[in-house]
């Protein structure tokens, strides 16, 4: 009978002539793999890596790049494969960094918030620059109330109009004090105040006016300006009631007044021309004939030597300022008209 065990599945040990063979087939490889490398200095660069035909298969590269496809049976012999890299980025050299100054913080201003009423328009919002006026033609809201000036007095008209624009201010309990006599201190003071001469003369260093006086400033600006002037003991006896005929010969001064060549006549208007000093004539005679006189209670009597009360002054520096254009000229009985 014939055995029936399978066949024995132990492998047969290689022959001398199956390593030979391997042995030649690795040494081939590994000769062509030098031969390749050996080629460039960048032999280990993937890019030079080729292989002879005799090891490559022609590939066909389909519509999708994931898959190889065989190559047809009779497509001719290809190179090998070159699998692209892509070039080493350039890298700009990092330019040395510039240290960042201290940075000072500002401080900032803070301003009052302004309330604007949402109509002005951006022209309202902005302040109209401020006009400065002198105080003569400033004159003050509503009815002037003097008490000892009532409304016939005949110098109401020319106190009320310099009370008014602050020439006249040294009153107190609504009381002008018309009747009574100005010294020289206050006429230079309102002189000051009514005239906006520039100075023509140089200050005068008065023995009896101290620095300290009040009315310092009012008298230097009069005899700068040649209103005033002081006596010959340089002195100016500020503290001195005023003649009437000083008040008319400083306001002619003042204004730079020349009589005409009829003086003589000029003066035959005043019943008591007689009355006036020589070193006044002139002064009186051009101050007559520009209208700055004013008589009371009558107008042909001019009484020079009679000290001049605060209606009077006021009185005649009203027309002082009217012959300037300051003021609207005003009628009365009492200004002596040739």
């Amino acid at each position: 009978m014939s055995s029936s065990q399978p066949p024995s599945k132990e492998k047969k040990p290689l022959g001398f002539d199956e390593l030979i063979a391997i042995v030649i087939a690795f040494g081939t490889i590994g000769a062509i793999f030098f031969w390749v490398t050996g080629r460039s200095n960048s032999g280990l660069s993937a890019t030079n890596l080729q292989f002879p035909a005799v090891f490559s298969q022609p590939v066909v590269t389909p519509n999708s790049p994931t898959i190889l496809a065989p190559a047809a049976p009779n497509s001719e012999v290809r190179s090998p494969v070159t699998l692209p890299i892509p070039a080493p980025a350039t890298v700009s050299p990092i330019a040395p960094v510039t240290p960042i100054p201290e940075l000072v913080t500002p401080i900032p201003l803070i301003l009052p918030p302004v309330s604007v009423a949402p109509e002005q328009s951006i022209a309202q919002k902005t302040p109209a620059p401020a006009t400065i006026k002198p105080k003569a033609s400033n004159p003050k809201v509503g009815p002037i109330k003097l008490s000892d000036v009532p409304d016939r007095y005949w110098a109401r008209p020319f106190i009320v109009a310099l009370v008014d624009r602050q020439i006249f201010a040294d009153f107190t309990d609504s009381k002008f004090r018309p009747d009574e006599p100005i010294t020289r201190a206050e006429l230079a003071r309102l002189i000051q105040g009514m005239s906006k001469k520039e100075p023509r003369r140089k200050s005068v260093n008065f023995k009896d006016v101290k620095s300290s006086n009040p009315a310092a400033d009012s008298i230097d600006y009069s005899v700068k300006t040649g209103y005033m002037k002081g006596y010959p003991d340089n002195a100016f006896r500020p503290d001195k009631p005023v003649p009437r005929v000083e008040v008319i010969a400083a306001l002619a001064s003042g204004l730079n007044l020349k009589p005409s060549t009829k003086a003589t006549k000029t003066l035959e208007v005043y019943t008591d021309r007689k009355k006036v000093p020589k070193w006044a004539v002139d002064k009186v005679t051009a101050a007559t004939e520009a209208g700055i006189v004013v008589n009371h209670p009558k107008r042909q009597l001019l009484q020079p030597n009679r000290t001049a009360t605060r209606a009077e002054v006021a009185a005649m520096i009203y027309q002082v300022m009217a012959k300037e254009g300051k003021v609207p000229a005003k009628s009365s009985e009492y200004i002596v008209r040739l």
